[in-house]
């Protein structure tokens, strides 16, 4: 006994409709009460990667993601198809091909069926037209896009194919897609390459963009590490973008491109700790810093006696607010510890500059009494790690015994011989 119509409805009402699956006759379990997912199947293979390139109108000849099949000029010819003699006599015609583009994309897109003499060239202007809805005599037909079949799916079947008709065909008129299928494991998305967790562009030196509309902003959230480009100096590119950002191997230091110039990050500058002093006059509670701070980023004392923060004062912004105004003629001192500035020189403990970088990139120690070198013996010289070309040692015993100045040329120390005392004479 045949599955009875109703319950071949109820599967697909519950399987479609609901996306669970079918566990009791709709009388005992309507869809709502089905509980077991079963979403149908989304191939990745079969994915449409261009989909969205796929014109509103039919385009009137081939491209590289649309293959048009007509009598005209443009395309290819229009499809001969094949009876599938596993169905009842002429009821079911396959094309042997899938991926037929369907009206979702455009009303356009709906195939075109034609009867005629089998072999012949031009179908559309020597044929017969079948139209979905028929003759009037229930003799519809179905086109399925996917797997390009055709069947006359209505009581009867056209007249023009009828039993006892032979030599004819059907043809179909129609486009098809072809262009980039599936994603990951190398795919194409465009010019995007997709291999498992890596993108890349098919095209060299390209760029990979991510952008979000609106105030949206990109997120990577893990708990290891983000991974940025790596190279030597000579390797920057050549035409940077403000906001670039890499980790330079030459320097070793993470540099960002500010518009002009690569800055390190990080790497020229020092927090530093910076003083601020203030006069109580046993009204104000409120005083303005000089700059932005926290409660947990400043130490405050009044006549040298720390503060406690929180309970004695707190920090908003340029604010700081205390507990209790200070006394007329308290001196309150106010520390930030979290300040960062950008340094160019050092200073000896008189204030006075004894290595300054000029802008021109020229260290400039004119103002050093001398330069006290590392000394070590030739052994100790030989055994240093991270030797570079340019570095300059003294070593005691590296003349033959004597002490001389030694430079590393990237491969050995090289003497650099003393030939006396100096003299004026």
């Amino acid at each position: 006994m045949a599955l009875a119509d109703s319950t071949k409805v109820d599967f697909l009402w519950k399987k479609l409709g609901f996306g669970v699956t079918k566990t009791a006759p709709d009388a005992n379990k309507q869809a709502f009460n089905e509980s077991i997912p079963s979403p149908l199947l989304m191939r990745g293979d079969k994915v449409w990667q261009s989909s969205g390139d796929i014109p509103g109108v039919k385009p009137a000849a081939t491209s590289a993601i649309v293959q048009i099949y007509q009598d005209a000029a443009g395309g290819s010819a229009t499809v001969e198809t094949t009876e599938d003699l596993t169905a009842p006599d002429n009821r079911t015609w396959k094309t042997n091909a899938t991926d037929w583009i369907p009206t979702e994309f455009g009303s356009t897109y709906l195939v075109k069926v034609y009867v005629d003499d089998a072999g012949e060239s031009n179908p559309q202007s020597t044929g017969t037209q079948l139209f979905q809805a028929g003759s009037g005599n229930n003799d519809e037909w179905f086109f399925d896009y996917q797997s390009g079949v055709l069947n006359f799916n209505g009581t009867n079947i056209p007249s023009q194919i009828g039993t006892g008709i032979t030599g004819k065909s059907i043809y179909i008129v129609g486009a098809r897609y072809i262009g980039p299928f599936g994603v990951g494991g190398g795919t194409g998305i465009g010019n995007l390459t997709v291999t498992d967790t890596t993108f890349s562009t098919n095209n060299a030196g390209s760029d990979i963009g991510f952008t979000t509309t609106g105030q949206g902003t990109i997120e990577i959230n893990n708990t290891t590490a983000l991974n940025i480009s790596v190279g030597t100096t000579a390797q920057r590119p050549t035409t940077p973008t403000t906001g670039d950002l890499r980790f330079n191997s030459s320097t070793g230091f993470v540099e960002v491109y500010d518009g002009a110039s690569w800055d390190n990050v990080g790497g020229s500058e020092f927090g530093t700790i910076t003083s601020q002093q203030l006069s109580g006059d046993n009204s104000t509670v409120a005083f303005t810093l000089n700059q932005t701070a926290s409660t947990a980023g400043v130490i405050v004392s009044i006549n040298g006696t720390i503060q406690k923060p929180t309970s004695s004062y707190a920090v908003s912004g340029t604010t700081i607010t205390f507990t209790e105004a200070p006394e007329s003629g308290d001196t309150i001192e106010v520390r930030f510890i979290s300040s960062v500035t950008t340094v160019s020189s050092l200073t000896n403990i008189s204030g006075a500059n004894v290595i300054e970088v000029l802008t021109n990139g020229v260290a400039d120690m004119s103002t050093v009494q001398s330069l006290q070198l590392p000394t070590y013996t030739v052994t100790q010289a030989n055994a240093l790690a991270n030797k570079a070309a340019g570095q300059v040692i003294y070593v005691s015993n590296g003349n033959g015994g004597s002490p001389c100045l030694a430079v590393y040329n990237g491969s050995n120390w090289q003497q650099v011989r003393f030939d006396g005392v100096i003299s004026a004479a």
